[in-house]
């Protein structure tokens, strides 16, 4: 009998997690380096946004059809061809130092990171049990909270240190060791999958492989039909609720940070980055949890930091702030992929995991459009109170979808 502590689903696991720590470490390093090398070689504050902001629109477009090729084809081909692609996004800056190849790399760069992060979350998923799913997902946004915290650090000093192409060049190698990890996890699966071979299934056996189901005839309404399930719609409203204060703060913390005189604004990340990292290790029992209901509490968290930064703005009530984020979105990012699977049918988690990433990004290119237009009518003096506006319209989202939700998730659990 095959369990999800077997050395199969333990090894995949461990596998998916510094694979996700490369792609999170690519996704934050060049979305920071860039602009930053631009800036120093007296390139206009415009351009460096311009090159994060291709990266987005190409990452935004890309999860809904990198949902549906996760869903229709073998996780493990997706992910090796993803991760090739994303190589090439980082090897030809490396190879050529040439304004035109590092914007037109940002859409490889972007289009490709969507899709491996979505192939790996459903992976992970897929090793998994539905009840202990939420557990799984936390220890992958290990991954994820590791290559946040320590992104903008390395490229920052790659670039000092090493230039710009040897820059592109050690993201080149971090994908050539991802794709090569992919390589070695698909050929041990293979191996113990032949040895198994003569064994007949048990009931009680849970799948540890990235492989999907035998890829599926297309259609238009096969291709719609995933984004069209009711139950799905408040899950996705939840997710661009949860990543609204996130992309005000990424956009704008810094910024009044330097305004405010605080001198190590970067803080706010590393101190939010580690509460996040530590809910990711202890949050196993949330994730698995039904209650739907905690994603207010978990959500209002940052209402909380941001009303104390907003009377009173220092360093001391910066990392307050962080460490109400970090436990916000710690928490609920993984609860809402957990809850959303546990309602939605196994065969469309890859279209549904997409969605929930494309609202997410929306969540966050409006929050950061909208916040800076706010900030331009009310100054820099009032970025606390714009975030903690955001933190509690983020709140009343979550509540309306919550109630929403009451209608469409009753029985879909049972």
């Amino acid at each position: 009998m095959t369990s999800e502590k077997t050395p199969a689903s333990t090894t995949t696991l461990i596998v998916l997690v510094i694979v996700t720590f490369f792609t999170a470490l690519y996704m934050r390093g060049l979305n920071s380096g860039i602009p930053y090398y631009y800036d120093s070689i007296g390139y206009s504050a415009t351009i460096g946004g311009t090159f994060v902001a291709v990266f987005t629109l190409a990452s935004t477009v890309m999860r809904l059809i990198g949902g549906q090729l996760t869903d229709r084809f073998s996780h493990y081909k997706v992910l090796l061809v993803s991760l090739v692609i994303m190589l090439l996004g980082a090897g030809l800056p490396a190879l050529f130092d040439n304004f035109s190849v590092a914007m037109g790399s940002r859409v490889l760069q972007g289009a490709s990171f969507a899709v491996a992060t979505n192939t790996m979350t459903v992976a992970v998923m897929g090793s998994a049990s539905k009840k202990h799913i939420g557990r799984r997902l936390g220890i992958k946004g290990v991954g994820t909270s590791l290559g946040t915290m320590f992104g903008a650090l390395v490229s920052t000093g790659l670039l000092d240190s090493i230039g710009y192409q040897g820059f592109y060049a050690f993201y080149t190698v971090l994908m050539v060791i991802a794709l090569i990890a992919v390589l070695l996890l698909r050929k041990r699966e293979s191996k113990e999958k032949s040895q198994k071979s003569s064994t007949p299934p048990t009931p009680a056996s849970t799948p540890t492989s990235v492989s999907a189901p035998t890829p599926k005839r297309f259609s238009f309404r096969s291709f719609i039909a995933p984004y069209l399930m009711p139950q799905t719609a408040p899950f996705m409203a939840l997710s661009f609720a949860q990543r609204i204060p996130t992309g005000f703060c990424t956009a704008f913390i810094l910024v009044y940070a330097k305004f405010a005189s605080i001198k190590v604004g970067a803080t706010f990340f590393v101190v939010a980055g580690a509460t996040t990292l530590l809910c990711r290790l202890l949050g196993g029992k949330i994730f698995d949890s039904d209650r739907t209901w905690l994603l207010f509490p978990l959500q209002a968290l940052q209402v909380i930091g941001f009303i104390v930064f907003a009377i009173t703005p220092s360093l001391t009530t910066l990392i307050i702030a962080a460490i109400g984020y970090g436990l916000s979105v710690g928490t609920t990012s993984p609860l809402i992929k957990a809850l959303m699977a546990k309602v939605t049918p196994k065969e469309h988690w890859g279209a549904v995991n997409g969605e929930l990433y494309f609202f997410a990004d929306i969540g966050k290119a409006l929050a950061a459009f909208c916040g800076g237009l706010f900030i331009d009518v009310m100054t820099k003096a009032f970025i606390p109170v714009i975030a903690l506006g955001f933190a509690v319209f983020s709140c009343a989202v979550v509540a309306l979808a919550l109630l929403a939700g009451r209608f469409l998730w009753h029985d879909e659990r049972k």
